[in-house]
């Protein structure tokens, strides 16, 4: 670890406002704690394996008297740096309210964003997965200092392309830092885990929302491979080939998205509403990778594909049908991939007809209550002995919606009133 700095302090009452301003129900998370917010810096490894400073946010339950959680949080995707999270820490309500329940929260810029060093690797799996998995130790160090402890029990959590992320770090945590980090559960949600076939299908997808995550890939994996193109020219039409300048961490994807399609309506014709990512690319360029299985761009799809392993811990993929950002296939192919296989609690939550958008927030919330249900916080012993002679004071599913008994829906939340949680499977 290179630095920490204090940028924030949440009373009980400041989370107690962020409940009420951004609706969220109760049942999120219980307010035990007020919240520090440190910025940190730390080191990691490049796409070169060279070290390279990269920076983080760290929430802290304050004045706890007994070991706590650790919850790792990977964000979506993000292009200009002041957008990462220790830059726009009043934004990261998962964070707070977290950590006011009794987790010790991280989240991770990734390399190369916020204040970090180097280009940013987009859904490279590699580099995301170091980033995470450095910004946890160094946090365990900065949590000693504090005179804090940790229970050892860790969580991981992300959305979009830190739903990618957050596969990434279970895989390689689970492979190679079994020593020293165990998982407790992991949700990743509504990420692109098959880079190289159901994500690679929107390419032909009419009104795509983000076409600006193409070029995102394609620089990314040019600057780690450096075998995507020899001349961009190669890859782009014409009056695309300059987009990689708008990846520079000064400009946003809305930006990025905006001069994509006044490129295409400019020198195509094409509005966006009919706009496809391919119409980006040169047809010869796009032709030899359909053909050729050994295509660099497809070799390096296939290398950040997150299907080829067995969580070892137990997993909750979360993702709605009505994706139109990440293919709902994605969650599917992980969970055909893991679930003949997987010894520990495996589950596929499908949030419904919803975009990527507003499936976030439901997810989210579905994520850390299935947290809640393993997490040891203070009152643990006293929740479980208590339990059998309390009542049930909340019914609700996964999208945090509340249910009666009769609901057809197959996994269900208990709250009861003394606090605690308890998952239900119902079998019709």
């Amino acid at each position: 670890m290179i630095e920490f700095i204090l940028e924030q302090i949440w009373s009980m009452y400041d989370v107690q406002d962020i409940y009420t301003f951004s609706f969220l129900p109760d049942y999120v998370g219980d307010i035990n704690y007020p919240v520090e917010a440190y910025k940190i810096s730390y080191l990691t490894p490049n796409e070169d394996g060279d070290s390279v400073i990269a920076s983080g946010v760290i929430f802290i339950p304050v004045e706890s008297t007994c070991p706590l959680p650790m919850l790792s949080w990977q964000h979506g995707t993000i292009v200009s740096d002041d957008a990462a999270p220790s830059e726009k820490i009043d934004d990261n309500i998962i964070g707070v309210v977290s950590a006011s329940h009794g987790y010790v929260v991280v989240m991770s810029d990734y390399l190369g964003l916020g204040s970090g060093e180097g280009f940013h690797n987009y859904c490279h799996s590699s580099t995301e997965a170091s980033a995470v998995i450095d910004l946890i130790i160094n946090s365990k160090d900065l949590i000693s200092s504090f005179g804090l402890e940790l229970n050892d029990q860790l969580f991981l959590m992300g959305y979009s392309q830190g739903g990618h992320a957050t596969m990434a770090a279970v895989k390689e945590i689970e492979a190679n830092w079994n020593d020293e980090l165990v998982i407790t559960a992991s949700s990743p949600m509504a990420g692109p885990y098959s880079m190289s076939e159901a994500q690679t299908a929107t390419l032909v997808s009419e009104g795509y929302p983000n076409p600006g995550y193409f070029p995102y890939v394609i620089f990314s994996y040019q600057n780690v491979y450096d075998n995507i193109y020899e001349n961009k020219s190669d890859l782009f039409k014409d009056g695309f080939e300059n987009l990689l300048d708008m990846y520079d961490g000064t400009y946003s994807m809305s930006e990025i998205n905006n001069e994509i399609w006044s490129i295409a309506n400019d020198l195509y014709n094409i509005p966006s509403s009919e706009f496809m990512p391919l119409d980006m690319f040169d047809l010869d360029y796009f032709f030899n990778f359909s053909q050729d299985e050994n295509h660099p761009f497809r070799l390096a799809l296939e290398a950040n594909d997150l299907l080829n392993f067995i969580p070892q811990s137990p997993m909750s993929i979360i993702h709605c049908n009505g994706d139109d950002n990440v293919p709902y296939e994605n969650a599917l192919m992980a969970y055909d991939n893991f679930e003949s296989l997987a010894q520990e609690e495996l589950v596929l939550l499908d949030g419904g007809n919803f975009n990527h958008n507003e499936c976030a927030s439901s997810s989210i919330i579905s994520g850390k209550l299935f947290f809640d249900t393993y997490a040891q916080f203070c009152n643990q012993s006293l929740i479980e002995d208590n339990r059998g002679i309390e009542n049930v004071s909340l019914l609700f599913d996964v999208l945090g919606r509340n249910v009666i008994s009769s609901s057809n829906s197959s996994f269900l939340f208990k709250q009861y009133d003394n606090g605690s949680f308890e998952k239900i499977f119902l079998i019709f």
